[in-house]
């Protein structure tokens, strides 16, 4: 399995707190994760099962990992290969120094790592000094051609984590300038301006021959959910940008997996990956999986995990896919579906469809 997204991991082992794996951001001065993560589903079954692994109980999970994790490259490798993850595509924006620093998670993992750049990485420090629009067109081509020339194999942007995905993209370059003269929160500034350069490096993605990775529906809490529906981007789709570019568009749309599965079919250049909720929700993964192949063509659908932080989290979220796909498999074999067609398609969207769109 190729993951098609995730995000840096521990270079150190030691204990594991599963009540800080979460989506909650907001401040917890009174311990309200620790209390509430253990009476969710998700944080359960992932306890349940790494202690099986660890050979303890759930409640002794944190020790027993810090004494298994004492050779942190055997044990993250081990998981790795458990789960059968062969590649990362890999955002690493944060922790700051991740991207500098990519042999090191290679080097841990046992398998290739492949980074991409996050636009909002070059826009948002560029955007709090006080930059005009020309200057932050031009850090973000220059930023984008550098990573191309560089082990880059593609580019993301998380436009619904700032003025969400209804993108206006006939703004004139006028109005985008004027929008960056803003006393709002760098995170919630300039609209037009975003809206304009996201157009924009589509269109240098294109040129590049680098894909396109949008961020779509549920994040941790600091996203505004409403606001990252993937038909929200419908009109940046049809612009000359829109239609050049292969975009991706990441994290199963949830819970518009239908409407992503949707315009994975009907645009040519729009791939639909399936990452994220599987950490998160399960249970139902296996639903959302045959929904979306019930619709998109499986050319245009990969899969992984938007894993972070931790390992194990590698490993929950590919097993759990891979436990999904198994289920979907039986369910197609019972509709007739041919078991010649079937394998195929794992081989698509497990691996064969990440290959093609980061030529890796």
């Amino acid at each position: 399995m190729i993951d098609d997204h995730c995000h840096p991991f521990a270079l150190e082992g030691g204990p594991l707190f599963l009540s800080t794996l979460t989506l909650d951001m907001h401040p917890d001065p009174d311990g309200r994760r620790g209390r509430m993560e253990p009476t969710r589903v998700g944080h359960e079954l992932l306890a349940v099962r790494l202690a099986r692994r660890l050979g303890c109980e759930p409640s002794e999970v944190p020790e027993a990992r810090a004494e298994a994790s004492r050779d942190w490259p055997s044990y993250v490798a081990a998981l790795f290969r458990d789960a059968g993850l062969e590649a990362l595509i890999m955002d690493p924006a944060f922790p700051p120094d991740a991207a500098q620093n990519p042999d090191a998670y290679r080097d841990v993992a046992g398998c290739p790592i492949h980074p991409i750049l996050r636009i909002e990485t070059v826009i948002d420090p560029l955007m709090e000094q006080g930059a005009g629009l020309d200057e932050l067109a031009e850090a973000t081509g220059v930023a984008m051609q550098r990573a191309a020339d560089g082990a880059y194999v593609g580019f993301k942007s998380i436009m619904a984590y700032r003025t969400g995905l209804a993108v206006q993209p006939e703004v004139s370059a006028e109005a985008a300038d004027r929008s960056l003269r803003s006393d709002d929160p760098v995170r919630r500034r300039a609209k037009p301006a975003r809206d304009h350069l996201l157009r924009r490096a589509l269109g240098i993605a294109a040129e590049l021959g680098r894909p396109f990775q949008i961020h779509t529906g549920m994040g941790d809490s600091d996203i505004r959910l409403g606001e990252s529906n993937p038909l929200l981007l419908e009109d940046l789709l049809r612009t000359p940008e829109g239609q050049a570019a292969r975009i991706v568009l990441i994290h199963g749309s949830y819970p518009w997996h239908e409407e992503l599965a949707y315009l994975a079919w009907t645009r040519p250049n729009v791939w639909a990956d399936l990452t994220l909720f599987n950490l998160f929700a399960p249970v139902t993964t296996v639903d959302r999986l045959l929904r979306v192949l019930d619709l998109a063509p499986t050319q245009k659908v990969v899969v992984g995990t938007d894993a972070y932080h931790e390992p194990e989290l590698f490993w929950f979220g590919a097993t759990v896919m891979n436990e999904a796909w198994e289920a979907v498999a039986g369910r197609l074999r019972e509709t007739g579906v041919r078991a010649p067609w079937i394998e195929e398609a794992r081989a698509r969207v497990f691996q064969g469809n990440a290959r093609d769109l980061y030529g890796i």
